[in-house]
């Protein structure tokens, strides 16, 4: 098993799209293999998630 980390950031995403939709989401596609999601700053997240070799 594999430990990855995500990064979004809202200033990459386009006009109207929200991070809090984008973080969801990949959330739904991850499903239990998310470890965490931790703010970093203000508008940035960080996922730790697990995938298969």
């Amino acid at each position: 098993m594999i430990h990855k980390i995500k990064y979004f950031e809202a200033a990459a995403l386009k006009p109207g799209v929200f991070l809090q939709d984008v973080v969801n989401d990949f959330l739904a596609e991850k499903g239990d293999k998310v470890v965490a999601v931790h703010p970093v700053m203000e508008k940035t997240l960080l996922v730790h998630y697990t995938e298969e070799f």
